[in-house]
């Protein structure tokens, strides 16, 4: 006998354009993060999707018991990061060498110039990504290496900016900066960001720098409180090897950070370099996306007053 066949009802849905999510979760993120995190689990688990929650991180909601899953492991095709664009840039450092896999940010935080998806709007977006309706885009990240003495002593990536600054807060650090062996100055100022597009919304854009849309291929040079205001930001090809070399006799110590989360101190006779970095990151944002819309809401230049 022939089996039957199944009724328009019965007939297995299109798979999703992800089958295999990770959630990674902002520490102490409160009752919003409980919320947000079961709305999440009750998308993936309508849409069939093996879901798991970050080795180590705790469960926000205990009596929803989760799979885990490992960042040097990775075997997931989509990780969505509840938090703010923090939890974002951890994740992307640790994340950027599996360019396969695509990022989503849900905004616990304050901007979200990177989480863009609102908690109100969860279950639609995550809905409408997961049957393939999306828009996705690459970002390169910035390599930094610290060398002392012929010797690299610290390495690491930033999506947003590699920034060279003074450790006293009072002292002024100075020191010259070449790209691709080139001189270009030697300056006295609080530091300088050298920054991605991605990152041209953050630090680069309190210190003066301008707004670099994520499509360029470019690196921004921004001064921070420089002594001589004929120091203007740059703007320079993301191919380009910057180093930073503090000069000697300069008063004030200096330290280099990457994305504003790790942090070494940098000495006379230290050689800061910073080029791209070989792995892009894959942010998925919800179909509509435009960057320019979201510069008029966050930086609120559609506001007027009457």
């Amino acid at each position: 006998m022939k089996p039957s066949s199944l009724s328009a009802s019965e007939q297995p849905g299109p798979a999703p354009a992800f089958s295999r999510l990770g959630i990674i979760v902002k520490p102490d993120g409160g009752e919003a993060l409980d919320e947000v995190y079961r709305n999440l689990v009750s998308v993936a688990e309508e849409h069939g999707v093996d879901w798991a929650l970050e080795e180590g991180a705790e469960n926000p909601v205990p009596s929803i018991k989760a799979a885990r899953f490992s960042r040097d492991r990775l075997d997931r095709d989509l990780i969505v990061v509840i938090g703010g664009d923090g939890t974002i840039l951890n994740a992307a450092r640790s994340l950027c060498q599996h360019e396969d896999v695509a990022i989503l940010g849900v905004n616990l935080g304050r901007l979200g110039f990177l989480a863009d998806v609102s908690p109100n709007d969860l279950d639609r977006h995550l809905s409408a990504i997961l049957d393939g309706r999306y828009c996705e885009e690459r970002r390169f990240l910035l390599q930094g290496s610290l060398v002392r003495n012929d010797t690299r002593i610290m390495e690491s990536v930033a999506l947003n900016d590699v920034t060279f600054k003074m450790r006293d807060p009072v002292r002024m650090v100075e020191f010259e900066m070449c790209i691709d062996g080139t001189l270009v100055n030697q300056q006295r100022s609080d530091g300088v960001v050298v920054c991605t597009p991605t990152g041209s919304t953050a630090y680069a854009l309190s210190a003066g720098g301008p707004l670099i849309a994520p499509d360029l291929h470019a690196v921004g040079i921004v001064s921070i409180c420089p002594h001589t205001l004929s120091y203007r930001p740059i703007v320079v090809d993301a191919h380009h090897l910057i180093e930073i070399r503090p000069v000697e006799g300069s008063r004030g110590g200096g330290v280099v950070s990457f994305d504003g989360q790790l942090n070494q101190p940098l000495e006379y006779g230290d050689v800061l370099a910073i080029s791209k970095y070989e792995h892009d990151i894959r942010l998925i944002h919800p179909a509509g996306h435009d960057h320019y819309s979201l510069l008029r809401d966050k930086l609120c230049w559609s506001e007027q007053t009457f």
